[in-house]
């Protein structure tokens, strides 16, 4: 399928995108305007961007069914302070119901049942709940449209970072076994980072891997070996013998299954003398 932008619906575009640029991270915002009315409202079309100075931003779109401005774009361009929490799966229907139509009157907190705290460097009031909050200055909104569907980008410069002690690890690092980290699919599909989902690619501080195009042509030609279990093999520094294989074959079933299980271990150079034995 391919799909030109200019000549496809924008609500299709709009599902097409989101549901294949998964999982997303979702900023789960407090702002307030000029009259100090409180908002919440998620968004998953955010990310991190800079780290000195630390930077998050998030994009409100213009509705597509009505094509007018959400109450968060309204409140930072006139109130140019926000607070953006982090929950995890324990409230993600809370945060859910944030995402609600309601009036500019109705105070999300409240709908919700999420907690306000007062924060300290900025007006808005942080998540109580949440597993981290970032007290952030606006620093600018760029706007890329008046249609609807237009995004908004909101850049904000954290001044603050609260994070709840618990999801820290003995190591004194954020562990995501944790907490139940979340991500926006498409449509009304989400995703959770559990102890079954959550798995680590170990990256090597010695240098860059060998690569793909120089482990030898019968490992790479293998159909039993998967793209995931050779690019492993690809990533050590170099190949632990200086023996010609080039005519071997990995076809054994038994040597098979013993390389995938010291790959999944991660024991890539144990993998590599078992092919190359």
């Amino acid at each position: 399928m391919i799909k030109d932008p200019e000549n496809t619906d924008n609500r299709l575009f709009y599902q097409l995108l989101s549901s294949v640029i998964t999982p997303r991270p979702i900023a789960l915002v407090s702002s307030c305007d000029i009259t100090g009315q409180v908002n919440l409202a998620p968004f998953s079309f955010f990310n991190m961007v800079s780290v000195n100075p630390p930077i998050l931003v998030f994009s409100p779109l213009r509705r597509m069914r009505t094509n007018t401005t959400k109450d968060t774009l309204n409140n930072v361009k006139l109130q140019k302070e926000v607070v953006i929490n982090i929950v995890g799966f324990e409230h993600v229907e809370q945060m859910s119901l944030a995402g609600g139509e309601y009036d500019n009157s109705v105070n999300e907190f409240d709908k919700t049942g999420f907690t306000t705290k007062k924060s300290i460097k900025v007006i808005p009031p942080r998540v109580k709940e949440a597993i981290a909050s970032f007290e952030c200055k606006v620093i600018d909104v760029l706007e890329f449209g008046r249609e609807g569907g237009a995004g908004n980008l909101v850049v904000c410069e954290i001044i603050l970072a609260h994070f709840k002690d618990e999801i820290f690890n003995a190591a004194s690092q954020i562990d995501p076994h944790l907490f139940n980290p979340i991500g926006r699919l498409g449509k009304s599909y989400y995703v959770k980072g559990d102890e079954q989902s959550i798995f680590e690619i170990e990256k090597r501080n010695e240098g860059a891997g060998i690569g793909w195009d120089v482990i030898p042509d019968f490992i790479k030609n293998s159909k039993e070996l998967t793209g995931n279990e050779i690019a492993k093999l690809a990533s050590v520094q170099v190949i632990p013998t200086s023996t010609a294989v080039s005519g071997s074959k990995v076809k054994d079933s038994e040597k098979i299954q013993q390389v995938r299980l010291l790959l999944k271990k991660g024991k890539i150079i144990e993998a590599w003398e078992v092919i190359l034995g």
